[in-house]
């Protein structure tokens, strides 16, 4: 005799009230969900842990043209969808579960798959779970595939015993689960990265080890992508001199488009988590955006720019931090400032500023532009404002990193 239920979190919590009940010594378990999370082992993670076979079928966010690309494509989109939806204080906080679901999806007990986005779009939720005694119940309803949706959200779910219910869930699930793809080895080790984690604290971790370290977390890498290796072989050069010389004095003259930005910016965030002091970039002012991107989005380093006109400073989300007025250009709020050339070309007031205070490192982009003064052919002696500014802010700062497309 088929049994209908019906589940209001407005009246019980769904986890308790059904889902842990349901699954707990069950023999299988397929869920279609439109997203998963693992919070879900939060409260639920003995039962699951516990199931011979499970099989969730979610979205992915990844295109069909995607997947159809390569598996490395597919592997580094999806990698890169993950760590945009995991929190890192999430993961710091709740490593155990991280754990967990690396163990079940090694196990073979678990297996999740995806869908590409344009093919369809897994908006209903359902699942069918199979108790000890070989009986079949299905369930239709609102929720998720993760913590919140069963244990805080507002969700309804409507219960059906039923054979012909279970046998349409069921043949739901096949169809989804077959155009689905499996989740790639590159998402396993990436959650297995994430249990792994541990904060150690700078002081105890070498100039050595630290790269790695660093670069291990950044966006660029966690997206599946890499520094180029003549980038690396720049990054390394300016910590061997550092280490060498106790400072760093070096040009970087590669062609357009090589990726000279991001030597310099990785060489920015590791002289700042190095604590040699305030990191002071210099380029055109039509660049300053792309510089402070470029540290956020593919190092996960905050800086500001500091704007000419309002005599304040921009955050990465674009927020306005006012300041008292031009004097306050040297006191950024984040250790990387970033400031437009055209300031120092004009002699202007922010100029003197500037040079009132001590660096740890200063990057001037665009370094062709500081030269002497007088154009071919003609006698050369004076310096122009950039490079004057440059000879003088030179001894205030531990590191000196130049870059140009254009060398002279």
């Amino acid at each position: 005799m088929s049994t209908i239920n019906r589940f209001s979190s407005r009246c019980q919590r769904l986890d308790q009230a059904f889902l842990a009940d349901r699954l707990r010594g069950a023999n299988s378990y397929k869920r279609i969900a439109g997203y998963f999370r693992s919070s879900i082992f939060e409260l639920v993670g003995e039962e699951i842990a516990a199931i011979p076979k499970v099989q969730i079928v979610c979205n992915s966010e990844l295109d069909a043209a995607d997947v159809a690309v390569s598996k490395h494509v597919r592997e580094t989109a999806l990698k890169e969808r993950w760590n945009k939806v995991q929190s890192e204080v999430e993961a710091l906080l709740y490593r155990d579960r991280y754990r967990r679901l690396h163990e079940l999806l090694t196990s073979g007990r678990v297996e999740i798959r995806v869908v590409p986005r344009d093919r369809v779009f897994v908006h209903g939720k359902a699942g069918v779970i199979e108790a000890p005694d070989g009986s079949k119940t299905c369930f239709l309803g609102s929720i998720n595939e993760t913590g919140s949706a069963f244990s805080r959200n507002y969700e309804i779910l409507w219960e059906d015993s039923s054979p012909e219910g279970v046998d349409w869930v069921e043949e739901e699930f096949t169809a989804l689960w077959q155009d689905a793809y499996p989740l790639p080895d590159a998402i396993v080790a990436e959650i297995k990265r994430v249990a792994d984690r541990v904060e150690i604290r700078f002081e105890e971790t070498t100039p050595q080890e630290l790269p790695a370290a660093a670069l291990a977390e950044s966006p660029i890498y966690r997206g599946g992508e890499q520094l180029q290796p003549w980038q690396r072989s720049f990054v390394t050069l300016f910590l061997q001199h550092r280490e060498t010389y106790g400072k760093a004095r070096l040009l970087l003259a590669d062609e357009v488009g090589v990726g000279k930005t991001l030597s310099l910016a990785a060489s920015a965030m590791l002289s700042s988590l190095l604590d040699d002091g305030p990191v002071l970039i210099l380029c055109p002012s039509t660049l300053t955006l792309q510089w402070q991107v470029e540290l956020t989005d593919k190092l996960g380093i905050p800086s500001a720019v500091w704007s000419s006109n309002r005599k304040d400073w921009i955050d990465p989300r674009g927020h306005i931090i006012k300041t008292r007025g031009p004097e306050d250009i040297a006191r950024c709020p984040f250790c990387i400032a970033i400031v437009s050339t055209g300031l120092i070309v004009q002699d202007s007031e922010e100029r003197q500023h500037l040079l009132e205070r001590k660096y740890g490192t200063v990057i001037l982009d665009e370094a062709h532009k500081a030269r002497r003064r007088g154009g071919l052919g003609q006698k050369k002696e004076e310096p122009n404002n950039l490079l004057d500014f440059m000879l003088r802010i030179g001894p205030r700062t531990r590191n000196l990193l130049l870059g140009t497309a254009t060398p002279i």
